[in-house]
């Protein structure tokens, strides 16, 4: 695509208003990749990592008070859920421990969370 001044002008003014770049990219009829390496070319205001657009993403990690009953690395046994627990550089202290699901490591809920939908659709298959 080529950045034409209006398009570009349409970038500007949806960046200010807090659009994120995939929705920007659909306005503009191009790709969110497209979209961040001209806003970091234009010097727009970088966004943080993650979630921009105001709302929250559901955590699959419970609070600190939630951890209490949750199993250490020399704890946890072989049926359950090694999803790790706690702030994401940190090292892992408590992992999920509920039953793991079928095969995987994790159980249901973090087999979905951290795999690619359409993999695990076809993993699923009756």
């Amino acid at each position: 695509m080529q950045w034409t001044e209006s398009k570009t002008e349409q970038l500007k003014e949806l960046w200010e208003q807090g659009s994120i770049a995939t929705e920007i990219a659909k306005e503009l009829g191009t790709s969110r990749c497209s979209v961040l390496g001209k806003a970091n070319r234009l010097s727009l205001t970088p966004r943080k990592r993650g979630c921009s657009s105001g709302t929250r993403q559901p955590s699959a990690t419970p609070k600190p008070k939630e951890l209490k009953n949750r199993p250490t690395l020399e704890e946890i046994e072989f049926h359950q859920c090694r999803y790790p627990l706690g702030e994401r550089n940190d090292p892992p202290k408590y992992f999920c421990g509920h039953d793991r699901y079928k095969n995987y490591s994790y159980c249901k809920p973090h087999v979905e969370l951290c795999t690619d939908k359409k993999e695990f659709d076809l993993n699923n298959k009756p």
